[in-house]
């Protein structure tokens, strides 16, 4: 049976339109370990984060912690939580020996840009509240109050595939603090820059 030349170069058009089509709509996201990955529509995250910053003059250190879900690897919803890991010691406080605490929740919006590319860029956007507490050194019962307060923070950080699972993220943001007044504090005092470093977990 013959076959037309008009029905073979029809042939290997369509199937290589065919093969084409099929990767332009699986792309595979380059890692450091050399373990691809194929962009899903929906998945998770799970991100603990080492912060360092400033509140009234003293150098603070934080723990932070955000999970959500990811769409199309590209968009992130999700919550927070942050907590100071160090004794914070205010430079506008004149009580001796006082330290103070803070915390922060709320939720979180982040983009993410070429994200099947080795090194690539992404920008959290945190909402959420905050809380600082001053307490003593000694564990006296002494009642120094608490103040709560409105806190948003932009940042933006260049992350880093290390494996499918696994991306390690590196940045710095600022953090807006509503009208408050605690003590000698007010939100001057805690508002401030922010410079991060943690690892993101999770089926993207």
């Amino acid at each position: 049976m013959k076959i037309s030349k008009l029905a073979v170069v029809t042939f290997v058009l369509i199937s290589f339109g065919s093969f084409n089509l099929n990767a332009q709509t699986t792309p595979q996201a380059k890692t450091l370990l050399g373990n691809k990955n194929t962009v899903k529509n929906v998945g998770f995250i799970l991100t603990p984060t080492f912060q360092l910053t400033s509140i009234d003059g003293s150098a603070t250190s934080l723990f932070s912690l955000r999970g959500g879900a990811v769409f199309n690897d590209k968009l992130t919803l999700g919550g927070f939580y942050s907590l100071s890991v160090n004794q914070i010691r205010p430079k506008s406080e004149t009580a001796p020996n006082l330290y103070m605490d803070y915390r922060a929740a709320g939720g979180f919006v982040e983009y993410t840009i070429f994200s099947n590319k080795l090194l690539h860029l992404t920008f959290p956007l945190f909402i959420g509240g905050g809380e600082i507490e001053m307490d003593n050194d000694n564990g006296s019962n002494l009642e120094l109050g608490e103040r709560n307060f409105f806190l948003i923070e932009p940042n933006v950080m260049a992350e880093l595939n290390l494996h499918k699972h696994v991306r390690l993220n590196l940045g710095t943001g600022y953090r807006f603090v509503g009208n408050m007044n605690y003590r000698n504090m007010n939100q001057a005092d805690i508002s401030g820059v922010v410079g991060s470093i943690g690892l993101k977990f999770g089926f993207f």
